[in-house]
């Protein structure tokens, strides 16, 4: 068959292979829309829509629900093989940073590898809608699940169902309590112990806490860690500035702020931090002459905000490649047990703090 008799979607194929094979489509790079495509080429929605399905299903691309579509790493060398699957259940809020991206990135690395194919379900930030993938999906399809929960204590009813069938699983981020699973994490409590004793050290007394989602472990980890090194260095909580609901009255700050009762915000995440420091900021408090702001994660923006925040940085990549690493072994029989894998964070200082 000549090319100009080739079906039309096979025609959309070869042209979004081409761009990938020139790296004007890059890994893990969106590639255009269903419609951008459809408009591009003069084709209907209907072929484009076949033509990322076979691509999806040779391992060019990935597709996270709601997103798009995204260059995978590489598809397999191996003529004729048959690539197992691996589900990354990601229930969280729309995509704040490239976080996500950064973990699907360690994941894809080691996956690969191993002649597996990744498949992105993103749902919104309901854990009942988790529950309901679960059971709406073919779990005998999949070697093995990683999942990003958005409430993990709520999510123990599908968990149970999973850890009974054997379906091999690894969660990322946060766990439930009181439930054995395996998971990688980021060293919460540690990172911000240091972030914490790093404001004393700046001479901070007053350091108030802010949460964003406290019901996760990973908040609460954090939240243990700035309490430890407060007692650490014999300075007496204030539940006054510790504020564990994620709305917070920036208003009901400003007198606490100007007296000096409150010198300084260790944020649980840089998420809550930026909103800090924007809302703060539009109330005329200089930040960080007024007021030190402490983040967690660094995202990639976190450097470029209004005021470059000082922060705890996790290794995005590295969550994702250990939790495939770790499903693998667990796939393959070789994990015992449960495992809770921490990985080591580190403190990144810029603009947002400030000695008193």
């Amino acid at each position: 068959m000549t090319r100009k008799n080739l079906p039309k979607y096979e025609l959309v194929k070869e042209y979004i292979i081409d761009h990938i094979g020139g790296n004007q489509f890059r890994p893990h790079e969106r590639i255009p829309s269903e419609s951008e495509l459809a408009e591009a080429l003069d084709v209907s929605s209907i072929t484009v829509r076949k033509a990322l399905s076979d691509l999806v299903n040779e391992g060019m691309i990935y597709r996270i629900r709601g997103k798009g579509s995204f260059v995978a790493d590489k598809k397999s060398d191996v003529p004729g093989s048959t690539l197992q699957l691996v589900a990354f259940i990601i229930s969280g809020t729309p995509i704040y940073d490239s976080s996500y991206m950064q973990i699907i990135k360690g994941i894809q690395s080691v996956l690969t590898l191993n002649e597996f194919r990744l498949v992105i379900e993103f749902i919104d930030n309901n854990v009942e809608k988790e529950d309901e993938l679960i059971n709406k999906i073919n779990l005998p399809d999949y070697s093995g699940l990683l999942i990003y929960s958005s409430d993990p204590n709520a999510a123990k009813s599908y968990l149970k169902q999973l850890k009974d069938s054997r379906k091999p699983f690894v969660m990322l981020d946060r766990f439930p309590s009181g439930m054995p699973v395996n998971c990688v994490v980021c060293n919460n409590q540690d990172g911000a112990y240091e972030a914490t004793k790093y404001l004393l050290d700046l001479g901070h007394l007053r350091i108030g806490f802010a949460a964003y989602d406290y019901h996760l472990s990973s908040e609460v980890d954090r939240f243990n860690g700035y309490r430890n090194a407060l007692a650490d260095s014999d300075i007496k909580e204030d539940s006054s500035i510790q504020f564990l609901d994620r709305e917070l009255d920036y208003v009901a700050l400003l007198p606490r702020i100007r007296s000096r009762e409150l010198t300084a915000l260790f944020c649980v995440n840089d998420r809550k931090a930026l909103e800090a420091v924007e809302e703060l900021s539009a109330l005329g408090i200089r930040i960080p002459e007024d007021i030190s702001v402490m983040g967690f994660d660094d995202f990639a923006g976190s450097q470029f905000s209004k005021v470059p925040l000082s922060t705890v940085r996790q290794d995005f990549d590295a969550v994702g490649s250990e939790s495939a690493k770790l499903l693998l072994e667990l796939m393959n029989g070789s994990a015992v047990g449960s495992k809770k894998i921490m990985l080591p964070t580190s403190l990144v200082i810029r603009e947002s703090t400030a000695q008193i």
